[in-house]
C-alpha cells in the first residue's frame, strides 16, 4: 500500500512543503516549482502535462483529460467551466472526454478576462491572482440552462477553493435544477477536513472532488522582500478582438473537435505543409490553447515529432522549473506576455486567435517562425 510522501521544494523566495498524498500520479510525474513576481503568492505550482509553461507530449495531455474524466459518473446533461487563462484547454479536453462517456449533453465553457459586447452571467475575483477579474458571459442562447443536471469546474490546481467557491454559489443560481457540483483539478492541496467542510456546505447537492494528485502545502519564505508586479504587467481585463464561438458563451461539447487554421492569406494549413523529419512545437496562445493542441495531437497521431505548449500572461522569475524566459509586449493585450521554456531544437509554429491578434502580436517574428489564425466555425 502506497504511504503519504513529504518533500521541500526549495524556490529562490523560500521553500515549499509538501506532503503528498497516494495519488493517480506520482508527484514529479506531474509537477514542477517556480516563483512567481507576485507579492500575493510567490510560488507557482507548474505542471507537466497542462501545456502551458512546459512543453508537453500531447499525448500525456489527452490521458490527464481521460483520466479525469473517468473519475466521474454523470447522468443528464452537463457544463463544464474552464478557468482562465491557465485552465482553458484542460477544461475543453475533460468535457470533450466527458461527451464521449455520458449519455446527456455535454456543453463546455470558460471563464475569461476578454470583454467584449455581450451580456455577462457574472464576475468574481480571483485574489491571489495577477489578473484577478473573471467574466462569465451568458449562455442561454447556446443550451437550456434548465436542463443542465451537472456542473464541472476545472482548475489546473485548488489551494483554498475561494475562486472556485464564487464560482459555485453564483452558477448555482444560474442554473435553476442543478444536482451535482464537481471540482476538477490535476491538484487538489486541501485537507480532507477542507473538503469535508465543501460537501457539508453543499449538502443540498451531490458534491465531489476528483484529481489526479493530492496533498497538503506550507510555503515558508526566506527573506522579507516581495516580490511586485513588473510594470505593464497584464492585470485587467482586456478588450482585443477575440471570438465568440469557442466557449466563452458556451458551446457543445461536439464543436471542441475543430482544429482547422489558415495563413495571412486565408490559405488552409495542414499537416502536408509540415516535414515529417523536422521537430516542432505548437504554440497557443493565452486562453486559445485547446484548438492549436488539437493540432498537434494529430500531429502527434500522423507521427509527427511534436510537443506543445503556450503563451501566458503570468509574470515567473526565471529558475526552479523555469529555464528559459521569452518575455514581449503585446499590444492587442496593451501588456506583456511571457513564453517559457520554448525548446532550441524545435521549429515553433504559433497559433493564434484572431487575425487582428495575428497582425498585432509580435512574438512570431521574434522568433522569425511561422504562424497560423484559427478558422472559421463550419
Amino acid at each position: 500500500m502506497q504511504s503519504r510522501c513529504q518533500y521541500t521544494i526549495p524556490l529562490s523566495n523560500g521553500h515549499l512543503k509538501l506532503i503528498v498524498e497516494p495519488s493517480a500520479y506520482s508527484m514529479f510525474a506531474l509537477l514542477d516549482f517556480a516563483s512567481r513576481e507576485n507579492p500575493n503568492r510567490a510560488y507557482l505550482f507548474l505542471s507537466k502535462v497542462l501545456g502551458k509553461y512546459i512543453p508537453c507530449l500531447p499525448s500525456e495531455m489527452r490521458e490527464s483529460y481521460q483520466a479525469l474524466a473517468n473519475m466521474m459518473t454523470l447522468a443528464g446533461d452537463s457544463l463544464v467551466m474552464g478557468v482562465a487563462e491557465t485552465a482553458t484547454g484542460l477544461g475543453a479536453g475533460v468535457a470533450q472526454e466527458i461527451n464521449t462517456k455520458c449519455g446527456g449533453n455535454t456543453f463546455y465553457t470558460q471563464t475569461t478576462r476578454h470583454s467584449f459586447n455581450s451580456s455577462l452571467a457574472f464576475s468574481i475575483n480571483e485574489k491571489h491572482s495577477h489578473a484577478p477579474q473573471h467574466l462569465i458571459y451568458d449562455m442561454a442562447d447556446n443550451m437550456d440552462l434548465n436542463r443542465i443536471d451537472n456542473l464541472i469546474l476545472v482548475d489546473d490546481e485548488i489551494s483554498t477553493g475561494k475562486t472556485l467557491t464564487q464560482i459555485t454559489q453564483r452558477m448555482i443560481d444560474y442554473l435553476p435544477n442543478l444536482k451535482t457540483v464537481h471540482w476538477v483539478s490535476l491538484v487538489n492541496w486541501m485537507t480532507e477536513k477542507t473538503c469535508s467542510n465543501f460537501i457539508e456546505d453543499y449538502s443540498t447537492f451531490d458534491f465531489s472532488f476528483h484529481s489526479l494528485l493530492r496533498g497538503e502545502f506550507s510555503f515558508n519564505r526566506s527573506s522579507e522582500k516581495i516580490i511586485d508586479f513588473p510594470k505593464l504587467t497584464a492585470a485587467g481585463l482586456n478588450k482585443a478582438a477575440c471570438r465568440h464561438d469557442t466557449g466563452r458563451m458556451g458551446i457543445k461539447a461536439d464543436a471542441l473537435k475543430k482544429n482547422k487554421f489558415v495563413d495571412e492569406k486565408n490559405a488552409p494549413f495542414l499537416s502536408s505543409n509540415l516535414n515529417i523529419d523536422e521537430r516542432y512545437v505548437i504554440i497557443g496562445t493565452a486562453e486559445f490553447i485547446f484548438a492549436p493542441f488539437l493540432f498537434a495531437e494529430a500531429l502527434e497521431k500522423a507521427g509527427y515529432n511534436v510537443l506543445f505548449e503556450s503563451t501566458g500572461r503570468s509574470p515567473i522569475l526565471q529558475g526552479g522549473g523555469i529555464s528559459s524566459k521569452l518575455k514581449f509586449y503585446d499590444p492587442t493585450h496593451q501588456a506583456y506576455y511571457y513564453l517559457y521554456n520554448l525548446p532550441e531544437d524545435r521549429t515553433p509554429i504559433i497559433m493564434y486567435e484572431t487575425i487582428e491578434q495575428f497582425e498585432a502580436c509580435p512574438l512570431h517574428k521574434l522568433l522569425n517562425c511561422k504562424a497560423v489564425i484559427f478558422g472559421e466555425m463550419q
